[in-house]
């Protein structure tokens, strides 16, 4: 007998929620945190930079917020890979219908 998720295509990672609400989210900040922790002060935290100019807060609220926003950032991949969520994948072409 096989099973219910063997039947299911795989989707490209780009065309989903868990990819531009959770992963890419999670993948700035850590790349903010991870430039703040091996640049010069002056050129850390891009994103949050990025952030503050857009929305007129500081720098460093920005990166505040960032952190703490990034537990929901996993809170949407988790969601949204509940249940019987299709294989992700790489390729562009999946998930195509043709």
């Amino acid at each position: 007998m096989s099973s219910p998720l063997s039947s299911l295509s795989p989707v490209f990672i780009g065309r989903t929620r868990s990819f531009w609400l959770g992963i890419l989210p999670a993948l700035l900040v850590s790349a903010d945190v991870f430039s703040g922790m091996i640049a010069d002060p002056g050129t850390a935290l891009p994103v949050a930079r990025l952030l503050a100019a857009v929305s007129g807060m500081s720098v460093e609220e920005a990166g505040g917020l960032l952190l703490r926003l990034s537990p929901l950032f996993a809170l949407v991949v988790a969601s949204s890979r509940a249940g019987a969520a299709r294989p992700y994948s790489l390729d562009p072409r999946a998930g195509r219908e043709g």
